[in-house]
């Protein structure tokens, strides 16, 4: 009797236990989007998004702050959803003005910074039938805990706020590409526009994000490495697999497997003479045996992106032909990432790749002449561009502007000959680039693509030795 009781005892006293226990567990809120306490494998405590803290957003503000003019006004509307048909939204992508500043990755809010106002932001407001479609939303209790407003307000209460705090300004600074008519319509902000005191904010902003902090550069390595690594891995599958787009299926997979969220832009996967078009996008066509094929690829990791392209023939071999012009493309390469340096500029870079390009095609033959119209014709693109939150970053800064540390820069020689090319026949329908990404350093440079092989002989190794269609991705946990 004595064993039955405290067996009873006992079983009593281990369900009261899982009840207390049951009803001791933090609730965890919903934001709409990763929080430390949601999502603890990609945030650490202290962070907004991955990798970057609430610290570094507010630096960020305070260092806008600096620059904007004493009465000045900036307004940050978030990015839009655009609709693929009436019902079915594109995969969502936040603005990277409004991101960099808040840290919110969701739509529909705004964001007002100024010296007397200070950080405020106006919030959606999610009703039932939202949030059982779509889910919960970031509202005005997240703006203040989480995104560290200094005041918050529903979006239904900027008609009757922003006013005010517009009447105090002497200049409004808005971002051009996300401006929404909740704001614009605003009488004030007419009266302030017909008068030449509205401008676009990001003259500020892409000054601010032209440099990249600590933080950013461990992002934008790993967005670079996750790349490289899918690249190389439908390098291998393309012997088996030389169909473009089961080649951009490929390289989108291994991205997203190793944590990538989206592609930084749809893959570049041109074979054969599709090599040519610079921005092709179809990827419908099967590569021929002999043709090479150009991938321009970069994946985008909590915020920022990577870009990186690389031709090879998938078949395992370069012709000569083939050889000798991309042999000309990978020194232009190697000789204009020795020029990456402080006090260098993107437009020094591009005329010294446009010197040795035109020289090595004159030698070659394709050139019949040193004139830049003639060499244009089969390159008329820069040697390489800004690099950070957007693949275009920083679009207002000239490419006059002299590197410093911490930029990120891509360096991308290239040649297209269309099939309906004048040259010598064997060089018709060759498109060839090759593109790396590289940071400015207090030294010199650094390849954050370097991982990815372009020699000839690396990659007909490469091709030719690896066991090909053994090779699963790991996800990333």
């Amino acid at each position: 009797m004595k064993i039955v009781l405290g067996r009873l005892l006992q079983r009593t006293s281990l369900r009261q236990a899982i009840g207390r226990r049951a009803y001791s567990i933090k609730k965890i809120v919903d934001i709409g989007q990763p929080s430390p306490a949601s999502h603890p494998q990609l945030l650490k405590e202290g962070e907004i998004t991955p990798g970057i803290t609430s610290e570094e957003y507010t630096l960020r503000r305070n260092k806008l702050l600096e620059v904007l003019p004493e009465k000045g006004l900036a307004i940050f509307a978030a990015a839009p959803v655009k609709m693929m048909t009436d019902v079915v939204p594109y995969t969502y992508r936040q603005d990277a003005d409004y991101l960099y500043i808040t840290g919110c990755q969701q739509p529909g809010g705004v964001a007002v910074l100024g010296h007397e106002c200070g950080f405020c932001m106006f919030m959606p407001e999610a009703t039932s039938h939202d949030v059982i479609w779509q889910g919960q939303i970031a509202g005005v209790s997240a703006a203040l805990e989480v995104f560290k407003a200094d005041r918050a307000y529903p979006m239904s209460k900027l008609r009757q706020i922003l006013p005010d705090i517009m009447k105090g300004s002497s200049e409004l600074f808005h971002n051009v590409q996300t401006a929404v008519p909740t704001y614009m319509e605003l009488d004030v902000f007419q009266k302030a526009a017909s008068s030449g005191k509205v401008k676009d904010v990001s003259v500020f902003t892409h000054e601010l994000r032209l440099i990249k902090s600590p933080a950013e550069l461990k992002l934008m390595r790993e967005s670079a490495s996750i790349a490289c690594q899918a690249l190389l891995q439908t390098m291998f599958h393309s012997k088996t697999h030389p169909y473009e787009g089961r080649l951009s299926a490929k390289v989108e997979y291994e991205c997203k497997m190793k944590g990538a969220q989206r592609m930084a832009f749809n893959p570049v996967v041109g074979g054969g003479p599709n090599a040519s078009v610079i921005h092709y996008s179809r990827n419908d066509q099967k590569i021929k045996n002999g043709d090479l094929v150009l991938m321009d690829v970069g994946c985008e990791l909590h915020g920022y992106v990577s870009d990186i392209t690389r031709t090879w023939p998938p078949y395992g071999s370069f012709s000569s032909t083939q050889e000798e012009l991309y042999d000309l493309i990978l020194q232009t390469n190697k000789d204009c990432v020795e020029l990456c340096k402080p006090g260098a500029s993107i437009r020094e870079i591009h005329s010294f790749s446009v010197e040795m390009l035109i020289k090595g095609l004159n030698e070659i033959g394709i050139l019949k002449d040193s004139r830049s119209s003639s060499y244009h014709q089969l390159n008329p693109t820069s040697i390489g561009h800004y690099l950070g939150m957007d693949v275009h970053d920083c679009s207002i800064i000239g490419y006059d502007r002299p590197l410093k540390p911490g930029v990120v820069i891509t360096i991308e020689p290239g040649i297209y000959i269309p099939l309906s090319s004048n040259g010598p026949e064997r060089y018709r329908g060759i498109g060839i680039r090759i593109e790396d990404e590289v940071l400015i350093t207090e030294t010199g440079y650094e390849v954050l693509t370097g991982s990815m092989p372009k020699e000839v002989k690396h990659i007909e190794s490469l091709l030719n030795n690896f066991p090909h269609g053994k090779y699963n991705a790991e996800p990333q946990q």
